[in-house]
């Protein structure tokens, strides 16, 4: 795969000169005709641009012959990836783990419910110097004459044209309380609603404005043509580096205070809530019993359990699970085991996608589902929430909540406007009820 006229181009930077990669990806677009698949991905002050597909892999898109080998598909294109020191980039949808074919919400539009791809061209940015590998050899020589700067935003002001209604949730709510109180074998389930409204526009504003103010473990811009999201996601499914394998779950909500010492009492009634422990520690327990086979015996372990994570308006209980990874796996594999995650399905997972499938009727496509790149024994993946998900000409927020027999319908559709807000305060709408 590897091609005699690439080349590896590094630049550094003056540290008063900050790179701007908004200003890059604006630039690309503008200079460079820059098309479908891309994206961008940012972490731990590690930044990312690739664009053009070297090899691809589209699936679960209604025909039933391309599904059949999607995961052995998807596990050799990584691999090809590693073989060309490059990554493979990408989305797997929630509605994966039981159709076929990705749908928006509201049934407007159909798309693919996987794609991955290598990019052709690969932009990085760590520690203010910039690299580039791909065929261009002169694109860094080009950046510097055009003196690459961000343009001014303009941000859409939108109406919703198609909603769950907080009603309708918070009847699912109480039949979800209701079931649970009665069966044994689920014990969370996480109910979700949705706005959706007409937009034909780039997500690059969006992402902009709302997801690098966010306080994100995975900042991504992702465009596919057909199916295109904005997602800050404050939550790690996986990450595998140097043979460690990482996720860190979130499960337990409060709005964050307007002081430090409001927030500390916050803080002390979320760990001392039973529904919200209850909520998280079930999760752990079954991604414990996920993840094990996937790691060498008895290195599995529980780090940092119960943190506080704060997003700007709201906190979580956080914990982490760090083992190594069995030499003999896929990272693929690893992934695959946590997804979709049960702090976005429930406990036990397979009993709540199945409830969900009846509670929820519309399809959550890329929400809940997960995006990231691996390349080899290496990836990472992060929860697609917190995401504005695009598909055709129609844009979506949607949020959830994790409901326990003990859940009241009202407090959990607070907690759903609360995760909401801020998305919907970057397309000028604001739920006054």
């Amino acid at each position: 795969m590897n091609n005699s006229n690439e080349c590896i181009r590094t630049q550094h930077n003056d540290t008063s000169h900050t790179l701007n990669p908004i200003a890059i990806l604006q630039w690309l677009k503008t200079k460079e005709n820059l098309a479908p698949p891309y994206y961008l991905h940012i972490h731990h002050g590690s930044i990312e641009i690739g664009w053009e597909a070297k090899a691809k892999l589209t699936c679960l898109n209604g025909e039933q012959a391309e599904t059949q080998n999607w995961v052995d598909s998807l596990k050799s294109l990584c691999d090809e990836a590693a073989s060309d020191n490059n990554k493979a980039f990408g989305y797997l949808g929630f509605d994966s783990c039981y159709c076929m074919q990705g749908m928006s919400p509201d049934k407007s539009a159909h798309f693919p419910l996987l794609q991955f791809f290598i990019p052709k061209h690969r932009i990085s940015i760590k520690n203010n110097t910039l690299e580039y590998k791909g065929t261009n050899c002169h694109l860094l020589d080009d950046m510097a004459e055009m003196s690459v700067s961000q343009s001014d935003f303009k941000l859409p002001r939108l109406s919703p044209c198609v909603e769950f209604s907080e009603e309708d949730f918070m009847s699912r709510v109480a039949l979800a309380s209701q079931h649970l109180s009665n069966h044994l074998d689920l014990n969370k389930v996480v109910l979700s609603r949705y706005l959706g409204f007409d937009y034909d526009g780039d997500l690059l504003p969006l992402f902009n404005a709302y997801c690098l103010q966010q306080k994100y473990c995975d900042a991504i811009l992702m465009d596919f043509g057909e199916v295109s999201a904005a997602i800050a996601s404050p939550e790690l499914l996986l990450q595998t580096a140097e043979g460690i394998v990482t996720t860190k779950p979130l499960a337990g909500t409060r709005a964050a205070g307007k002081s430090d010492s409001e927030n500390r009492q916050i803080e002390k009634s979320l760990l001392f809530d039973r529904k919200e422990l209850t909520e998280h520690v079930l999760g752990l327990a079954e991604m414990l019993a996920e993840l094990q086979p996937c790691c060498e015996t008895d290195t599995l372990v529980i780090k940092n359990f119960l943190n506080i994570l704060y997003q700007n308006n709201l906190m979580h209980l956080s914990s982490e699970l760090k083992g190594y990874q069995k030499s003999d796996g896929h990272c693929i594999d690893a992934m695959l085991a946590l997804f979709p995650s049960v702090m976005v399905s429930g406990v036990s997972k397979v009993e709540a996608i199945r409830y969900i499938r009846n509670a929820e009727p519309f399809s959550r496509g890329l929400f809940a589902g997960t995006a990231g790149w691996a390349s080899g024994q290496d990836c990472r993946f992060s929860v697609i929430i917190r995401s504005f998900c695009k598909y055709g000409k129609r844009l979506f927020v949607q949020a959830g909540a994790g409901i326990l027999a003990e859940s009241d319908p009202v407090q959990e559709n607070q907690e759903v406007n609360l995760k909401m807000s801020e998305m919907l305060a970057r397309l000028g709408y604001v739920n006054n009820e």
